[in-house]
């Protein structure tokens, strides 16, 4: 591994880690799992070089092994990441439109970002209404989810560039994860132009992510129209059908992410 010094300073530099964050980021949403022979090859280290230092990084919790024997990032790397996140313009303007719809509806909403095949929650809401709690176990701030599972990721999918989405579709896994997943790219496809064609790019996720859960999301765009983020809210069936859960409910989660959008650009908000 070519090893770069600090020219005012080099023997400051810490090789190894160095080293140790290059086996991080050689961890990618093509490259998710990999043994030693591969981080190997692809930092330029030896292979007991190599496995010392991801062993290190298993001890420490930002690795971890599978039954294969290969590696890949453990949750607690993302420690990292939502610690950059607080600082971002973003998670600041949008926490107020975020507690506001939460006080409206009861229930739980979340501000999501698009990585790769994955959509981030970076903030989160907790509501307090009938049934919330058992669709909402096991997510929090920091938990990754399938893209074309989640109503976020749809509607952050939807108004991507063309080139770039068809890259992103090309490259996905459509797993079946409850009983209305979307399996198929052709069918991923037609949802995702059903929704860029709706006012507000409003995506509804019906137990595509797990059996008794609806979800609605809106996206939220910089001031070049790109998509950076967006507004999801979560409910059990029983509260909503599809149809009253975008009646009901979309145009509050559409008129708070509109409201980011404009705070972040700059721009009027349209009634």
């Amino acid at each position: 591994m070519k090893k770069p010094l600090d020219p005012e300073n080099p023997g400051r530099f810490s090789s190894s880690l160095c080293a140790g964050l290059a086996m991080l980021s050689c961890f990618t949403p093509e490259h998710p799992v990999r043994g030693i022979a591969d981080m190997a090859e692809a930092l330029n280290l030896g292979r007991s070089t190599t496995h010392r230092y991801a062993t290190t990084l298993v001890t420490l919790g930002y690795l971890e092994q599978g039954p294969s024997r290969k590696y890949r990032l453990a949750a607690r790397v993302s420690d990292f990441g939502l610690a950059m996140l607080d600082s971002l313009a973003i998670r600041d303007v949008a926490r107020e439109r975020l507690r506001e719809l939460r006080a409206q509806t009861g229930r739980t909403v979340a501000l999501a970002i698009l990585d790769g095949a994955e959509v981030t929650y970076i903030d989160r809401w907790q509501g307090s209404r009938r049934g919330q709690y058992a669709i909402d176990l096991g997510v929090g701030v920091g938990t990754r989810l399938p893209a074309h599972s989640s109503a976020a990721g749809k509607a952050l999918l939807a108004c991507l560039p063309a080139a770039e989405q068809r890259e992103l579709i090309s490259d996905l896994r459509l797993s079946k994860r409850a009983p209305r997943s979307i399996t198929t790219k052709a069918a991923l496809r037609a949802e995702l132009e059903r929704i860029a064609a709706t006012h507000g790019a409003l995506a509804v996720e019906d137990e595509e992510l797990l059996a008794g859960r609806r979800a609605i999301a809106a996206p939220i765009f910089d001031g070049d129209g790109y998509p950076i983020a967006a507004i999801e809210l979560a409910a059990p069936t029983d509260a909503f059908t599809r149809e009253q859960l975008v009646q009901r409910i979309g145009p509050q989660v559409f008129a708070a992410a509109r409201r980011v959008t404009a705070e972040l650009t700059a721009e009027p908000v349209e009634d």
